[in-house]
């Protein structure tokens, strides 16, 4: 489904509609994505929205790759 929305941005901008022509309401994740087919880039990983299941995998795996991080860098 986003993947199809980001085609849809791209080819608006191929077309030659302008920018503000984005079908999808403010602050919705079509929207971004559409912007991101329209502009031609990715988002900042900060905007970012995943899927609820894959953030939480991420939060651990931060959590967990950020301990060791800390461990080995305090070690002498």
């Amino acid at each position: 489904m986003i993947m199809e929305v980001i085609r849809q941005g791209a080819r608006a901008r191929t077309t030659g509609r302008p920018r503000d022509a984005c079908p999808y309401p403010a602050d919705s994740r079509e929207r971004r994505a559409w912007f991101e087919g329209f502009d031609g880039s990715a988002w900042e990983p900060g905007t970012r929205v995943s899927h609820p299941a894959i953030a939480s995998k991420a939060a651990a795996l931060a959590r967990d790759v950020g301990g060791t991080l800390g461990l080995a860098a305090t070690s002498p």
